[in-house]
């Protein structure tokens, strides 16, 4: 098979420098669609606070090695923390060295990594077709459902996403411009050492794996794509990503190439090396929630692929184009699909292919299509409103009412736990959100049938961008339900220079604390991770219910935090112990408890 796309048509126009500048407007959409993204996710960084597990794991290790002046050892209330590599704490230190140890720093980061991301999912659509394709690429990347839950996450996948579209890039770049191609080439092994020293080895098998499986169908992509195997490259790749697990394989003995390997028996195979399986998400309700985080966008093109999918695929001669985000997409979601661990951000970095495909089928198809597209996320919209209408004046008492076997009541404790009350607030949200995608689909269609096609996909970009601010804002609300930091405040105000914390619950959940607490904590009736090697300090942290309660005899003031739903085992232990039970805070699902009166 031969690649047909415009990139071979000429050879000397496509593979030498380009022959014209771009023109104004190209400069002015990429500006907008660069100054779009900076609004949303600058813009929001400061808002909420960050949720315990991956936010606070990433963000309160970077603060400790910060203060220990240890920056290769990343490490969680004083324990290592070494399943992932240290790239994304090395970006957030220094975020911290520039704006202070906070939230906002914390997030900085990952906001920059998306707006490169969309930067070069511009730049990608553009070599693939023109710069209105960019454009249209550019803005449904952005704006995207899923991007704006899962790319604000502290956590390696937004940045790890950046890097492989800068690999990809690279490799595109260097596919089409004989004259620069070692130089792409060699960014191309830069991004993708710097993508596994975000998240592990994934970062160079991505890559590869795309520009191979387009290889196997394109003659052109197999002899030009053949360079990026030459030793330098590999030299190159190798001493930007080996020093680190050198230095860390040598001060663990071992244990090191021990952890990894188990983590990547978790990631490829499901299995811990026990033969126990790891708990992930099913395949159904992953490719579920796929559906919700590409709205609006998969709406909007579903009409075209459904009536008219032979003119938007092309399916008699697809060209290397069309293929390269294919190709893209399939070496993420099958490996997922198919084996190993899945979570719902585990397809974050196939999103910018996505929004490259998505592009294209949007730009083919008949403004007929693109209108009744727009009309289906319109009709999104409208059953929002109707929840928003519906949706009861919520109040404390209805929780009394409805009773633990009521349905309604298993429905919204399946959504986190909170109080019924807590999700009338979300009523205004819901409201904002139906009048913003009714709004964006009226004006799409409205400059469909003005002849402005080019520029119709705006009306639901802009619409979404208000979307996603109602989620950013959502997500904050929920904060105290999936976040310590409350907790954290209110003792970081009564706990003096030598009261102590005891955390009952695992380090997981605790990071938030590890976050927002100025102290070291420890934690009750749990046990540290047997592959991780601990010293005598390290392994005190970790107590058992007698030990506890022998620190909660002692003179100085001591606070337990503890689940509601522990409430009463703690009351019976220490009523029968000390004939007090003293609860001082509470915070979500979380109470704190006292020695102190």
């Amino acid at each position: 098979m031969t690649a047909s796309s415009g990139a071979l048509q000429i050879d000397e126009t496509f593979l030498g420098p380009r022959v014209l500048p771009p023109p104004p407007t190209r400069h002015a959409l990429f500006l907008i669609v660069i100054a779009l993204a900076a609004l949303v996710h600058l813009g929001s960084i400061g808002i909420g606070d960050l949720y315990s597990e991956t936010e606070g794991q990433y963000a309160a290790a970077a603060r400790e090695m910060l203060q220990s002046g240890n920056l290769l050892m990343p490490t969680n209330d004083s324990i290592p923390r070494l399943q992932k590599p240290p790239l994304l704490y090395w970006l957030i230190i220094g975020s911290y060295k520039l704006f202070g140890v906070n939230a906002a720093a914390a997030r900085l980061p990952i906001a920059l990594a998306v707006i490169a991301t969309t930067a070069l999912t511009f730049v990608l659509a553009e070599r693939l077709g023109d710069y209105w394709r960019g454009f249209a690429a550019a803005l449904i990347y952005l704006t995207l459902s899923g991007t704006f839950a899962l790319a604000r996450i502290i956590m390696p996948e937004p940045l790890f996403s950046a890097w492989i579209a800068g690999a990809i890039y690279c490799g595109l770049a260097g596919f089409q411009e004989r004259n620069r191609r070692r130089a792409w080439y060699t960014g191309f092994w830069i991004c993708a050492a710097l993508a596994c020293l975000t998240k592990g080895p994934h970062g160079v098998l991505l890559p590869a794996a795309t520009f191979g499986l387009l290889a196997i169908f394109y003659r052109e992509a197999r002899i030009r794509f053949r360079p990026l195997l030459r030793w330098p490259y590999l030299l190159l790749f190798v001493a930007i990503v080996v020093p680190w697990h050198i230095w860390v394989e040598t001060h663990f003995s071992g244990s090191f190439h021990r952890l990894v390997l188990t983590e990547w028996l978790k990631h490829v195979i499901g299995r811990y090396p026990d033969g126990t399986w790891y708990d992930d998400v099913p395949r159904a309700q992953f490719a579920a929630t796929h559906l919700a985080w590409w709205f609006p966008w998969l709406w909007a093109i579903l009409p075209a692929l459904l009536f008219s999918w032979r003119r938007v695929i092309r399916p008699a001669d697809i060209s290397f184009n069309d293929a390269l985000p294919v190709a893209w997409s399939a070496v993420v979601l099958v490996p997922v699909l198919a084996i190993g661990q899945r979570q719902d951000y585990y397809a974050l970095s196939m999103f910018p292919a996505f929004a490259l495909w998505a592009a294209m089928i949007w730009e083919r198809a008949s403004d007929q299509m693109r209108s009744i597209g727009a009309a289906l996320v319109a009709l999104a919209g409208v059953m929002i409103a109707a929840l928003a209408v519906t949706l009861p004046r919520l109040l404390p008492a209805h929780e009394r009412t409805w009773g633990e076997t009521d349905f309604r009541w298993t429905a919204w404790k399946a959504l986190g736990d909170m109080p019924v009350s807590t999700w009338s607030h979300f009523r205004p949200l819901l409201a904002i959100t139906a009048v913003a995608l009714i709004a964006g689909a009226v004006f799409t269609v409205y400059l469909l049938r003005s002849g402005r096609e080019k520029i119709a996909i705006v009306g639901l970009a802009l619409g979404m961008i208000v979307v996603g601010f109602c989620m950013v804002s959502g997500v904050a609300r929920v904060a105290p339900y999936f976040s310590l930091a409350e907790t954290a405040r209110f003792l970081n105000a009564r706990a003096g220079s030598t009261g102590e914390v005891i955390f009952e619950g695992p380090p997981d959940i605790a990071s938030s604390l590890g976050f927002y607490l100025e102290r070291t904590f420890a934690m009750v009736n749990q046990q540290p991770d047997a592959r991780i090697p601990l010293s005598a300090a390290q392994r005190k942290l970790f107590l058992g219910e007698e030990e506890a309660l022998q620190r909660w005899r002692s003179s100085r003031t001591v606070f337990l935090i503890i689940e509601q739903d522990r409430a009463s085992h703690w009351r019976e232990v220490l009523q029968r112990n000390f004939h007090v039970y003293h609860q001082v805070a509470a915070s979500g699902t979380y109470v704190v408890l006292s020695n102190e009166m």
